[in-house]
């Protein structure tokens, strides 16, 4: 009988430090950001921020980044994070919100970097063509187009206030205004009557805000 009593002692302390430790590890976590910071303010700050940037980006990540599964990987994330919040789990709720802000952040640099080797591209071949189009109404004595210049420099424009974004770590705003400077460009195609590279065109779907979808071609 002693022995039972040992062994039921032993087996009901042992539950007891399970019950005890267990949510101490879960209401303590360790802080993965400014540890001067408030959790709850840490949440309610990123829980709009990161709804918002995730809103943002959707179209670009569809069109030029990783689809629907990074997509949706972000948005788990955020669900996550919120379903922890609401399970008053403070920290690891404002931890993996901070998580999920590092990731949109990353997604969103790789792609605005993508967008400003695209505008850059484009501007230089309009830039081209309102020279060759200069150029040519001067030889046949006509007076050229008088939309193509300020358009190619509102392109330029859109280009410097991108590239300003993109080096102080904004790279959505940065993604905003390289599609500004694309659709200028787009417009000098336009006004010249110029036709616009197949390339393209998943391009001028973007800038509308919409996903670009690719047409099967007909054997």
């Amino acid at each position: 009988m002693k022995y039972v009593n040992f062994f039921l002692s032993i087996i009901f302390l042992t539950i007891c430090l399970i019950l005890y430790s267990a949510p101490q590890a879960q209401e303590n976590p360790e802080k993965q950001f400014n540890p001067l910071y408030d959790a709850e303010a840490v949440i309610h700050r990123l829980s709009y921020d990161n709804f918002k940037n995730i809103k943002l980006l959707r179209t670009a990540i569809y069109n030029f980044g990783g689809g629907e599964q990074e997509f949706n990987s972000l948005v788990d994330t955020y669900a996550e994070a919120s379903a922890l919040y609401f399970r008053n789990e403070m920290i690891a709720s404002a931890n993996l919100f901070t998580k999920n802000e590092k990731d949109i952040k990353e997604v969103a640099m790789r792609l605005a970097k993508l967008y400003k080797e695209q505008a850059e591209k484009l501007h230089i071949q309009v830039i081209k063509m309102g020279v060759r189009h200069s150029l040519k109404a001067s030889i046949e004595q006509t007076k050229p187009n008088p939309s193509v210049d300020p358009l190619i420099s509102n392109a330029s424009y859109g280009i410097k206030i991108a590239n300003d974004y993109l080096v102080r770590s904004k790279p959505i705003d940065a993604i905003y205004y390289f599609r500004r400077a694309k659709e200028n460009c787009f417009k000098v195609y336009q006004v010249l009557g110029e036709q616009l590279p197949e390339e393209y065109k998943k391009d001028i779907v973007d800038n509308q805000n919409k996903i670009y979808i690719a047409k099967e071609k007909k054997n």
